[in-house]
């Protein structure tokens, strides 16, 4: 069988979570937990289970009055190939898109863009002075983004439950690997927040002192 997409696992695994779930549910539930970390657009749901569906891998039931409600939910050889997938090592490393790192490595030293005047600029030097207006600009509005970010992890920190061992009979679907991940991004959006106040304030603590004196 052809490979699956990083995202059709996604499906895989929510309804391996939640039992059998609409593609409105799962949009819901994707939004509340891994949308924080990865992307996933609404009407790639629907794209995906119909794939999943055709492959044997979910199952799917109409309504046949009202609403006319899908239901989805994980057949045998899905549950299977989603423990597969779960026990083999990721291919390459993470994907990293930033637009305010993009925004920042191509400023000048004296804080804004462009090629003029970028000549001369000392790796590890201070982006002080008057000049440094645009980098600040761009920090302080990283910083605001971030702390939004973080104010979010930090409400889904206060409403969870403790996280229940493997061991756990009651099945609580928010255990130690799901803690884990919430701990991660908490600890990014706490290690962003700090880097880019350091960068509104000159951006010299954050640079590796082997690139000083170059």
């Amino acid at each position: 069988m052809p490979s699956l997409s990083a995202s059709a696992y996604v499906v895989l695994g929510l309804l391996d979570q939640a039992g059998p779930a609409t593609p409105y549910a799962l949009d819901r539930e994707i939004q509340q937990s891994v949308g924080h970390f990865w992307d996933f657009p609404r009407s790639q749901i629907y794209a995906e289970a119909a794939r999943l569906v055709r492959r044997g891998l979910v199952t799917e039931e109409r309504e046949e009055t009202g609403r006319r409600r899908r239901t989805l939910a994980l057949t045998r050889e899905g549950r299977d190939t989603l423990a597969a997938w779960l026990t083999a090592p990721p291919q390459g490393a993470t994907d990293v898109r930033d637009e305010g790192l993009l925004r920042l490595y191509f400023q000048r030293e004296g804080g804004s863009g462009g090629a003029e005047g970028a000549e001369g600029s000392e790796p590890g030097g201070e982006l002080g002075g008057s000049e440094v207006a645009g980098v600040r600009r761009l920090a302080e509005a990283q910083m605001a983004a971030h702390r939004r970010k973080l104010a979010e992890y930090e409400a889904i920190l206060a409403e969870v439950p403790e996280p229940s061992s493997a061991s756990d009979p009651s099945g609580a679907r928010f255990g130690v690997p799901q803690a884990a991940a919430l701990a991660s991004g908490l600890r990014f959006e706490e290690l962003a927040v700090a880097f880019w106040a350091e960068i509104a304030e000159g951006g010299a603590g954050v640079v590796d002192p082997r690139l000083r004196g170059r």
